[in-house]
């Protein structure tokens, strides 16, 4: 997501937030964080937008933190553009994955065996 938006703020703290729940969150902390952006000033009207851009900055915190070979920053933000959730990602199968831009059928493999490895807890 280049450039400059209106989210540039928010998309801070949400991966902020995410750094801090790695493992999730709760439905009080999703409330806590709409207070928090909303008292630092950022419209939160719009409470499905900002869902999707929170699982979005959860998927890519989690392919970060997993450090797969082959997949980048270029990548992950494929793997990001394309799955709304980091529950719909790990519930993906080979195909799907190979079918993202710019991965073939092993990275396909890589990342569907790294996200059940090392992300069994979600």
């Amino acid at each position: 997501m280049a450039g400059s938006s209106k989210f540039d703020g928010v998309d801070a703290a949400l991966k902020e937030f995410v750094s801090g729940h790695i493992h999730g969150w709760s439905d009080d902390d999703w409330r806590e964080l709409l207070a928090t952006l909303a008292e630092e000033g950022h419209d939160v009207d719009d409470t499905g937008t900002l869902g999707l851009r929170l699982e979005r900055a959860h998927i890519l915190s989690t392919l970060e933190r997993l450090a797969l070979p082959g997949i980048g920053p270029r990548r992950r933000e494929h793997v990001a553009d394309h799955f709304p959730s980091l529950w719909t990602l790990r519930n993906a199968s080979v195909e799907q994955l190979a079918e993202l831009p710019s991965f073939h059928r092993r990275l396909a493999d890589t990342l569907h065996d790294g996200l059940k490895r090392r992300t069994g807890g979600f």
